[in-house]
């Protein structure tokens, strides 16, 4: 039996530390001071950004633009109850149709030969 001068390298045991390797890095720049600063930086912005969210929010609802959209709003909800939306939107669909069926038919009607006169 011929002994190898140079035994194969164990990957799978590279590989596995190359893993923890990376897994330590990431860990330590995760607990790192400057990753918490700019966790804790993130945390103060995204409430900061909500508190400002709000405060427009409640701006916009008492502005007169706010008051004007509200009351537009609650015009169309009533109207979409009491049906009066449905009614013209279905007469718009059917003044649609109806012109679209027109136009089909003088389109069907200038493929046709014309019409002999009787005798």
């Amino acid at each position: 039996m011929s002994e190898n001068p140079n035994p194969q390298p164990d990957l799978t045991s590279q590989f596995r530390d190359l893993g923890d390797q990376l897994k330590n890095l990431l860990q330590t720049a995760w607990d790192s001071d400057e990753a918490q600063q700019v966790k804790e930086e993130l945390k103060i912005g995204m409430h900061e950004l909500g508190r400002v969210a709000t405060e427009a929010v409640e701006d916009f609802k008492t502005s007169e633009i706010g008051e004007k959209l509200k009351t537009e709003a609650e015009d169309f909800k009533s109207r979409v109850d009491s049906g009066e939306v449905e009614i013209k939107a279905r007469d718009e669909i059917s003044k649609a149709l109806n012109m679209i069926n027109t136009e089909l038919q003088k389109a069907i009607d200038s493929f046709k030969p014309p019409a002999e006169p009787e005798a």
